[in-house]
């Protein structure tokens, strides 16, 4: 039935139109955001588990930088570790000279005032290294590398000072004081090993929870793009459909509107 006043084809025309209009922005959207989801709408559970994905990826990188900055920590304890072991090293050597008793007197007291420096040496090595404005020696620390509270790292307290060592009392000015002397530092030379072997023991635990860390921040990435961000190529598909469906959208609502105006004729 031909009709004025109601136009049934360019309705269903314009209705349509509006249609292809529509999915034609989501695709320049997605196309220009990179994203499949730019809002709720388009994937409401999507959205949420991506959300929950990325906050786990931010989660996971500070945990990875947490462990990055105990290794730091760690580095720092083990070389300092190693100068207090020359030290003592030194001072093993200047014992066995004092204990011997061709050593004068004069050059007992000379010996013993570079045992003191080495005593002093070591307090301040324990006491003046610092990380990140922190004592790194006489504290122990926890490294933070997960979600749950469980996920943590702890180094114990060490100590290197003269006192620590069982060495601040110690005297070289005799041959005794200087034979009980060595045997204080060997064991003090023992302890500071053995806390580099926890160091060491700590720092590959720390390391291998870097590499960890950053094979699951990468596959909890790989599958949030997968469920957030666009298609390439099917959105460029999407868009040349969409173009060809407004094309087409306008020229058959154009056509529509053409064909109710012929009505007109009828009454010429």
């Amino acid at each position: 039935m031909a009709s004025i006043i109601n136009n049934i084809g360019a309705l269903s025309a314009k209705r349509n139109l509006a249609t292809s209009q529509a999915g034609l922005n989501k695709t320049i959207g997605r196309l220009s955001t990179g994203l499949r989801i730019n809002r709720a709408f388009d994937d409401a559970a999507g959205l949420q588990i991506s959300n929950n994905l990325r906050a786990d990826i931010k989660v996971l990188n500070q945990a990875r930088r947490n462990a990055n900055d105990g290794l730091g920590r760690l580095a720092v304890q083990d070389l300092v570790a190693e100068e207090a072991s020359n030290l003592l090293s030194r001072a093993a050597e200047l014992a066995e000279q004092a204990a011997s008793g061709t050593t004068t007197s004069a050059g007992r007291t000379a010996i013993q005032a570079e045992f003191a420096e080495i005593q002093d040496a070591l307090n301040a090595l324990d006491s003046d290294t610092k990380f990140d404005g922190d004592d790194v020696f006489g504290n122990a620390f926890t490294v933070r590398v997960g979600e749950a509270a469980t996920e943590i790292v702890t180094v114990g307290a060490i100590d290197i000072d003269a006192a620590s060592l069982s060495i601040g009392g110690d005297t070289m000015a005799t041959s005794a004081g200087a034979s009980t002397a060595l045997s204080n530092i060997l064991t003090a030379i023992g302890t500071v090993s053995a806390s580099r072997g926890t160091i060491g023991a700590k720092s590959q635990r720390l390391n291998t929870l870097v590499n960890s860390l950053g094979i699951s921040s990468e596959n909890i990435q790989a599958a949030e793009s997968q469920i957030r961000d666009a298609d390439v190529a099917s959105e460029v598909v999407n868009l040349t459909k969409f173009q060809i469906l407004s094309q087409s959208g306008v020229a058959s609502l154009a056509q529509a509107n053409q064909s109710a105006q012929s009505v007109l004729s009828l009454l010429g």
